[in-house]
């Protein structure tokens, strides 16, 4: 049966990031805070999909496993992070991730649109490694003591996502 955590307290973050200075300071962050957690990194709206959906090379679920967390940035060339957050929404399957939108935007209007979509986060990327391990260390801690909801493998069903 296929787990969207490796083990409970463990996270798996599916990072969707375009840019290569935002990834240079993930990578070290994660590596000074991670504390066994796991970042997967796509670069694009359309990659997170077929990541989710284990298509094409992500088809590895033990390479690529379903993330229990998704670190989405917000404005990227083709899909961005309000058409993934929308995706994610609108697939019970995968609504049950939490999504966090981590944009370079201080524009109100994207953090209304953001929380409106269904993002369980809003965070205004650092600038600095500090910061950026500050921001993984806070993130790990709050999320690895959160219960998250298994993903459902494809051969189950998906809970509805309206109440009967």
């Amino acid at each position: 049966m296929l787990q969207c955590a490796v083990k409970r307290g463990r996270l798996v973050i599916l990072l969707v990031e375009d840019g290569v200075n935002d990834i240079y300071f993930v990578r070290p962050a994660t590596q000074a805070g991670g504390a066994g957690h796991r970042v997967c990194g796509v670069n694009n709206g359309e990659e997170a999909i077929a990541y989710h959906k284990g298509e094409g090379r992500f088809a590895d679920r033990e390479k690529y496993p379903l993330p229990n967390v998704v670190l989405t940035d917000l404005k990227m060339p083709g899909m961005g992070g309000f058409e993934i957050l929308h995706w994610l929404r609108s697939n019970p399957r995968y609504a049950v991730i939490p999504t966090l939108v981590y944009s370079n935007s201080h524009l109100e209007s994207d953090v209304q649109e953001a929380y409106r979509l269904g993002a369980n986060s809003y965070i205004a990327k650092p600038t600095s490694i500090k910061d950026m391990v500050d921001i993984l260390h806070l993130l790990y801690q709050y999320w690895s003591r959160c219960e998250t909801p298994r993903v459902p493998a494809n051969s189950e069903p998906a809970v509805s996502a309206t109440r009967g």
